[in-house]
């Protein structure tokens, strides 16, 4: 009987413990995007790197969550396997730091936005995705997750070309207008608080994967701890503040400003050699 007892014991134990596991912790993530495939001149190409990659790290609990930047080391030379062979310029890009926290009770975002020399505090409610859930699973980062789809509009892409000379047709043309593109996700139950990386949230579980456009832009997590900065899970307040359609008005005007300066996304590049 005492034997019989010490085995409910456990059991309840361990039920309890796994149900109370992870409410609250921090993922790590790393994101991939596919950088050729905003730049179709071939010369551009060859003096950037095909994939740019950065890491982030979400900090949650059961009322709120913190996605931001891992500060990056000084990158090794993306070309550096190529024994040298690539001269002339070439370019790395940094993407800038961005802050996204979620009240999860208000269904709120705050999302900080440093761009150039302005900070951008981006207040809006969360969005809601249409998710269509799929019976696949896959394992990531330890964790069995379950497949989600959905629809999203395409990010909006930038025309990139060398030198300062006079702007092509295909420079020149109208931009087409925005088409949707497939959302794919895996989040896994085993962390049942609705978080994800990013602004992506609204599923039973903590997303671990967001991949857009097959492969254009892929986060994944690496690793989950328990144990988190507490004290760092703070909602942002600097910043021009703006509802998400306001900030999308705001980046397309720079946009523009940028393109009628010529220049690679308004940078204006010229070539050079080693």
């Amino acid at each position: 009987m005492k034997k019989v007892s010490i085995a409910l014991f456990i059991g309840l134990f361990a039920f309890v413990a796994a149900n109370a596991q992870m409410k609250e912790g921090k993922i790590v993530y790393e994101r991939k995007i596919n950088m050729w495939k905003m730049i179709t001149d071939p010369e551009m190409r060859t003096r950037i790197p095909e994939f740019r990659t950065s890491e982030f790290e979400l900090l949650f609990n059961d009322q709120a969550s913190l996605f931001r930047s891992v500060p990056e080391d000084e990158a090794p030379d993306p070309f550096a396997s190529n024994g040298g062979e690539r001269g002339g310029m070439r370019f790395a890009f940094r993407m800038p730091e961005t802050t996204t926290y979620t009240d999860i009770n208000a269904q709120m975002q705050y999302e900080s936005r440093p761009m150039f020399e302005k900070t951008f505090l981006v207040i809006d409610s969360m969005k809601q995705n249409k998710w269509k859930i799929s019976g696949e699973t896959k394992t990531i980062a330890k964790y069995l997750c379950k497949k989600a789809t959905t629809m999203v509009a395409a990010p909006q892409q930038v025309r990139m070309r060398f030198g300062n000379g006079p702007r092509s047709e295909e420079d020149t043309a109208a931009a087409p207008k925005p088409k949707e593109v497939e959302l794919v996700v895996w989040y896994t139950e085993d962390i049942p608080v609705s978080v994800g990386p990013d602004n992506y949230a609204g599923l039973p579980g903590a997303i671990m994967e967001v991949d857009t456009d097959n492969g254009s832009n892929v986060i994944v997590a690496t690793e989950v701890s328990t144990k988190f900065p507490k004290k760092e899970l703070v909602q942002p307040t600097k910043g021009d503040k703006m509802n998400r359609a306001q900030f999308q008005d705001a980046m397309k005007k720079i946009m523009e400003d940028m393109q009628r300066g010529g220049g690679m996304g308004g940078f204006r590049i010229g070539r050079g050699g080693n």
